[in-house]
């Protein structure tokens, strides 16, 4: 399977997609898919299983958030290192490898019974997984064409919210049996899907379809030394970094919501299988709302049509906290807010692309994933905190707001800055 020809035009070397690469590109898009809804239920599954969690290994809020805060570091430190390592020595073997490493430290997470062996584990699965993340947004979209590109990652990774949506279902039927073999079933399951990641063929080194130039992007000079700089040179200081914050802002966001927002339905007095749909009425917004964005994206532009979505969801955020009287209400406002504001934040790997070029695409990614797991680590135990003092659901909620709006702010500014040539 060959990912482009190249012919000869004029003495210059144009690269074009062949006849049957539409094809190709997307048997690709659904294999992609398939790995990031494991990828995306192994992250969450501590969310839906937290309060079996705490009960068996008698874990207090603020420890089970340090639980919860291992994964996410784990993963912020893999999708750094291995984002890099992608783009040097290729895409296949790093995804291959994190995934076989993610099953086997998930299956391994059912014969945990200390705070320490657990969280060392989750560590583990969760710096493989950021490596799953950075790999498969290059290879995803060095397959499409660049008015395609944004649009097909997006469409890659709704498979990561649709992964906690289908889990979480999944995982609200079978909690009767406790905790310990869902970790079971969801290691193997990771396991038997890394053959599929034979499938993509390499595309590190391969010439991809010629690329407009963006107008405000200066010619870069040939650099050296750390790898992670050059994200920061040739005109992308200011829109690699406002980028990155406002990433930080929405998975903080996510994450606080999708951690503690079972456990305070508990408290509210829900049963464990009813606080664990929570999660899957907030991660079905969130696909819903990436489909709904994809075609307004190609239109008016990632950032933009971000920035507009995430804004509009920041009232929704502060409604949760006056629904939870009943469990249709709070389903719809959860369902409202992931489809605004998690809609909205799933365009993220596709400004990864747009940021980015081929050679350094998966360090990109890597980064703004890598930043984004530090919100994801700080989420869950400013939740933990602010459980601890006892803030209402009120109170709670209407902070919660706050790193949303900072974050539409960030992608109307990087928007804008890329509307209009700068200089670094």
């Amino acid at each position: 399977m060959q990912l482009v020809n190249v012919k000869q035009v004029n003495n210059t070397a144009v690269a074009t997609l062949p006849a049957h690469s539409r094809a190709t590109a997307i048997t690709v898009l659904v294999i992609a898919f398939a790995l990031a809804m494991i990828d995306g239920y192994d992250m969450f599954i501590m969310s839906f299983v937290a309060p079996l969690v705490a009960h068996d290994l008698h874990l207090t809020p603020s420890r089970l958030g340090a639980l919860f805060s291992a994964g996410l570091l784990g993963s912020m430190l893999g999708g750094l290192a291995l984002g890099t390592i992608a783009d040097r020595i290729g895409r296949q073997p790093v995804l291959v490898a994190s995934l076989a490493i993610a099953g086997v430290a998930t299956f391994l997470c059912s014969h945990s019974h200390s705070l320490g062996s657990f969280a060392a584990l989750r560590f583990v699965t969760g710096f493989a997984l950021g490596g799953v993340l950075a790999a498969l947004v290059p290879l995803v979209a060095e397959y499409f064409p660049p008015q395609r590109r944004s649009g097909a990652v997006t469409a890659m990774f709704i498979g990561y919210p649709l992964g906690a949506v289908v889990g979480g279902a999944i995982t609200s039927m079978l909690l009767t049996n406790g905790w310990r073999p869902l970790f079971w079933g969801t290691g193997l399951l990771t396991l038997l899907i890394v053959p599929a990641g034979f499938l993509l063929r390499e595309t590190l080194g391969a010439p991809s379809a010629q690329e407009p130039k963006d107008p405000s992007e200066p010619k870069e000079r040939a650099t050296t030394g750390l790898p992670i700089l050059e994200l920061f040179r040739a005109g992308r200081f200011w829109s690699t970094s406002i980028t990155a914050l406002g990433i930080f802002c929405l998975l903080l966001l996510t994450y606080l919501l999708n951690s503690w927002t079972p456990t305070i339905a508990v408290k509210a007095g829900f049963s464990p299988a009813t606080a664990a749909l929570c999660g899957v009425f907030l991660n079905l917004g969130g696909v819903v709302g990436a489909q709904l964005s994809i075609p307004a994206a190609r239109r008016f532009g990632v950032f933009k049509v971000a920035a507009v979505m995430i804004a509009t969801g920041s009232p929704a955020i502060i409604a949760i906290g006056h629904l939870f009287a009943a469990a249709p209400t709070l389903f719809a406002g959860l369902f409202l807010a992931g489809l605004l504001v998690i809609g909205g934040q799933q365009n993220s790997p596709a400004m990864a692309v747009l940021l980015y070029p081929q050679r350094m695409r998966a360090a990109g990614a890597g980064l703004q994933f890598a930043v984004g797991r530090l919100g994801s680590i700080l989420g869950p135990l400013i939740g933990g905190y602010l459980l601890a003092t006892h803030h209402t659901p009120h109170s709670l909620f209407l902070l919660m707001a706050a790193p949303a709006v900072l974050a539409a702010v960030c992608y109307a500014v990087v928007d804008r800055l890329r509307a209009t040539p700068t200089s670094n």
